[in-house]
């Protein structure tokens, strides 16, 4: 992915928030070129990441993460339309949004207990920050329970070893501070929820010096 040095960001920091927030990643691999939509959760030490998740057996997309090909994983966060009638100055069209991709070589979980623990880990943390929390997260019990085992030979579980991460964020920071401050007030008034959350994103943008250069 080509970025604009603009619109670069700490690709530690915003990988973490954008998988947080949005943790459905959509993962392609090639030859043949095929892509699936999965929702992955990351573990970091602070030197390597890993990407974990799980795909049914029969989505021929497995197959490469049997063998160990390499996967590219696409995290998007929120992202609005910006119309260039809020502008004070020139301009055209376009989105602020953000986006990160990771890419590295799968491998495919040996043991059933390493997948159960992932399906359960993946649901405690969404749980935890699904909403509305509706009183609470919900709980696996015994026919869930049952029903995980009855799934397991249904799915593979998987790694990702991160061998590169990029992260763009794309702001108005091509755009002066004025231009700026109007296109997140008018997100903000949005009746659409993902706009909001641009215009959220756009406050660390307002700090910045005008930069009054063009790019997507």
């Amino acid at each position: 992915m080509w970025i604009n040095p603009l619109f670069s960001a700490d690709s530690r920091q915003e990988v973490a928030q954008l998988i947080s927030a949005h943790a459905l990643a959509t993962l392609v691999v090639e030859a043949p070129m095929r892509a699936a939509h999965l929702p992955l959760l990351l573990e970091d030490d602070g030197e390597r990441m890993t990407l974990i998740g799980h795909i049914p057996r029969v989505d021929p997309l497995s197959e490469a993460i049997a063998a160990g090909k390499e996967v590219l994983c696409i995290f998007h966060g929120a992202r609005a339309y910006v119309s260039p009638d809020w502008y004070t100055a020139p301009g055209l069209s376009t989105y602020n949004f953000s986006v990160a991709h990771l890419q590295g070589r799968s491998e495919p979980m040996s043991e059933t207990s390493e997948l159960r623990a992932h399906l359960v880990e993946l649901t405690r943390v969404h749980e935890a920050l699904k909403s509305p929390s509706d009183g609470g997260p919900w709980k696996i019990d015994d026919v869930a329970d049952k029903r995980i085992d009855s799934l397991l030979p249904l799915v593979m579980g998987f790694r990702i070893h991160v061998e590169s991460a990029q992260a763009k964020t794309k702001f108005g920071q091509n755009r002066t501070q004025a231009d700026r401050i109007a296109t997140q007030e008018h997100l903000r008034r949005s009746a659409d929820e993902e706009a909001r959350m641009v215009a959220e994103r756009m406050t660390e943008t307002l700090q910045e010096p005008d930069a009054r250069r063009p790019g997507h």
